[in-house]
């Protein structure tokens, strides 16, 4: 893997391996299957809070940038919930989608584990290999359903935590603000081959040697149809998390942190306690 083209795109881009390829695919079919449940059965996998917690989750935002979707968070660390609120819907479309997630999770890491390694020598930021992978329980998959017919379906935005896997989507419309030309470009993914970005979290880790991506998903000629897209928020050990109790991505200018000083970028995160034992 080449982490290089973080310094020049921003992101890197891989084939995927046959067995992660093979995962995601039945990974998407059975959110895809999920989502054909009544509204009442999917709320039951409900976790909470739309954000912070996990589940299934119906945003039904108002406003000009209305971030209408149905998405889902799992983590490793709620499986113990999860999975008996799968079985208490006594739908095998529930309980399908919890195991494929786990199954999913056991394919991508030997690729995390190869992006976290190759960051680590070419940056000099020791540790985070370890970090990383000792973080799995708290990586997040976040699954989403796009609604027909949308002007955006996603705003523009950088993600807030470590790094961001793409796993992938039904359709096209996936687009990455440019580290240097500051222009949007349609980016590289497809049924075969997938992207790594950093996230506010790495652009930190790195002491502004990265850069967290900035992306949106606009509609395409196909966007008649519904949108299906996975995406796994790869987080880790670390000193400071981004202060999103004070600060809301919606009210930055897109690419602010592509040039911005670290003493400044710093003060936009605070002090966290350890994620979990080491």
């Amino acid at each position: 893997m080449d982490v290089r083209t973080l310094d020049t795109n921003g992101f890197v881009s891989f084939d995927y391996p046959i067995l992660l390829r093979d995962a995601v695919g039945e990974a998407m079919e059975s959110w895809k299957a999920f989502c054909t449940l009544p509204i009442e059965q999917k709320r039951l996998l409900s976790g909470g809070d739309r954000i912070k917690d996990f589940g299934y989750m119906c945003r039904q935002d108002a406003g000009p940038n209305a971030d209408e979707k149905e998405l889902f968070h799992a983590l490793r660390a709620n499986y113990p919930e999860l999975l008996p609120k799968a079985q208490l819907v006594g739908d095998k479309r529930a309980t399908d989608f919890i195991e494929a997630v786990d199954v999913l999770l056991y394919r991508m890491g030997p690729v995390v584990q190869i992006f976290a390694r190759e960051v680590e020598k070419r940056y000099g930021i020791p540790g985070f290999e370890d970090d990383v992978m000792q973080s799995q329980d708290y990586w997040t998959f976040r699954y989403l359903r796009y609604p027909k017919n949308k002007p955006i379906l996603a705003n523009k935005h950088g993600d807030r935590g470590g790094f961001t896997f793409h796993l992938g989507e039904t359709e096209g419309g996936g687009q990455y603000l440019d580290l240097h030309e500051r222009v949007w470009k349609e980016w590289p993914v497809s049924e075969k081959r997938t992207i790594i970005f950093p996230s506010m979290g790495l652009q930190h880790r790195s002491k502004g040697q990265l850069k967290a991506l900035w992306h949106q998903v606009v509609p395409t000629e196909s966007s008649a149809s519904e949108r299906f897209a996975m995406v796994t928020f790869v987080d880790f050990q670390g000193t400071h998390r981004f202060d999103d109790s004070r600060f809301n991505m919606k009210d930055f200018e897109p690419g602010f942190n592509y040039e911005i000083p670290f003493n400044e970028f710093d003060k936009y995160f605070v002090p966290r306690p350890v994620m979990m034992p080491g």
